[in-house]
């Protein structure tokens, strides 16, 4: 991998409080971050771990979602949040991403793959399952798959790494690790990512913040409690992520919502991307 930083597509307001521990008030308003990882490989494409919200909600939160849904989230968002829109400015065309890697398939994390149409959706099996099993109103939208170059299911094995029970190599090259995350939704997986800066995992909405999976205060949170698919899955994913920061190659834990988490990662390429290579399949 030759370079990896992290974004954030706009912020949370909505459920800002719901999401610190019991009776310390939680973060302030508009400090959930919307993470999303940008890992450039060595041949010049790009993957993403997540894609954000499209460049059309971020034009228009409330038309997009409906004005009501866009109110109880607290969506914060701009025209120039979209991460297609941001990796333009960064010099890297959004036809040079050639896979998203999807925590899950809820809309905050799967709507911006229509910008990328170009992209193959990497998700786990278990996840696609439950997305297309499931009903609409439970985060999940047929519309934010819809445009999708080419969908790749994966099926996790039992070969346990980073603290996790089971993973799988999708690229053959051990930089980019899909690990079994369950609990949050039937299949939610973390994303270890082995950078030139270190390694990191993208745990998407596994936990909310860092301190949910530590043993004091207890998580999870209420919102962590009111949308997992799973509370036992959940109790047994905050155990992998206890086990995952005790891994010997230290990777830093990164939450999808977490803003303390995402103010410390790197948030711009090391090389000038108008020189970086490009795969020849690039327009």
């Amino acid at each position: 991998m030759r370079d990896l930083f992290f974004l954030t597509c706009g912020a949370f307001a909505g459920f800002a409080g719901a999401t610190g521990p019991r009776g310390k008030g939680g973060l302030a308003p508009g400090r959930l971050s919307n993470t999303v990882a940008v890992a450039v490989r060595d041949d010049g494409s790009v993957v993403l771990v997540d894609a954000g919200w499209s460049a059309a909600t971020c034009a228009d939160a409330a038309r997009a979602l409906g004005r009501t849904y866009a109110w109880l989230l607290g969506v914060r968002v701009r025209p120039e949040d979209a991460i297609a829109t941001q990796l333009r400015a960064l010099g890297i065309a959004p036809s040079r991403v050639s896979a998203v890697v999807a925590t899950h398939l809820h809309l905050d994390h799967v709507g911006g793959v229509e910008d990328f149409p170009d992209a193959e959706v990497v998700v786990a099996q278990a996840e696609l399952k439950a997305y297309w099993g499931a009903p609409r109103d439970r985060g999940y939208r047929a519309r934010d798959l819809a445009r999708a170059g080419r969908i790749r299911a994966v099926a996790l094995s039992a070969t346990p790494t980073y603290g996790f029970p089971a993973s799988a190599d999708p690229f053959e090259d051990g930089q980019i690790v899909l690990l079994d995350a369950s609990g949050h939704t039937p299949g939610s997986i973390a994303v270890a990512l082995r950078g030139p800066r270190g390694t990191y995992v993208h745990v998407g909405d596994a936990a909310y913040q860092r301190w949910e999976y530590g043993m004091s205060p207890p998580g999870p949170s209420l919102v962590a409690r009111l949308t997992a698919s799973s509370r036992e899955g959940l109790s047994r994913t905050y155990a992998s992520l206890r086990s995952c920061e005790a891994d010997p190659r230290r990777p830093v834990v990164v939450p999808s919502h977490d803003a303390e988490a995402f103010a410390a990662l790197p948030h711009a390429p090391v090389e000038n991307p108008s020189t970086a290579v490009r795969p020849s399949s690039a327009r």
